[in-house]
């Protein structure tokens, strides 16, 4: 994974090196997870972001599991493999959602919280659940 770029500025806008510059690039070093705890962060939320968007573009979409990794995040769904129109679809439904500037709660809850999890049809995550041994746990969602 790349960790640092050359770069510099030509007319006030940022070129990388693979570009003509007439000035002196400079080296700027690019955060990573073992950098950067806002990184990891901002990681983590645009996983639930992507997960909301698909989940309202997408109803009969069941969420499993996602997180922040390396080089990004993810979220696994169990659906129908998604188009790259739908993909698209999906970007704007996320930058729509950060838009509207919502506050990510975090909130520790019981890991018996089966009532809750069960209300939002979520089996898979039941499962997850049921597989977690600590207590309480923590869980995240946007009001």
């Amino acid at each position: 994974m790349a960790t640092e770029a050359q770069v510099s500025t030509q007319d006030d806008k940022l070129k990388d090196a693979q570009m003509e510059v007439a000035d002196k690039p400079e080296t700027v070093v690019l955060p990573t997870n073992e950098s950067s705890e806002s990184l990891i962060i901002i990681r983590h939320t645009c996983a639930h972001v992507m997960a909301m968007a698909v989940q309202k573009l997408f109803p009969d979409a069941k969420v499993t599991i996602g997180q922040w990794i390396e080089n990004g995040f993810y979220y696994a769904f169990d659906m129908e493999p998604l188009t790259d129109k739908e993909l698209k679809r999906i970007k704007k439904e996320m930058d729509r959602i950060i838009g509207r500037n919502l506050p990510l709660i975090r909130e520790e809850v019981s890991r018996y919280a089966h009532k809750r999890i069960t209300a939002l049809n979520e089996a898979y995550k039941l499962e997850i659940l049921d597989s977690i041994k600590e207590d309480p746990i923590t869980i995240y969602h946007i009001d």
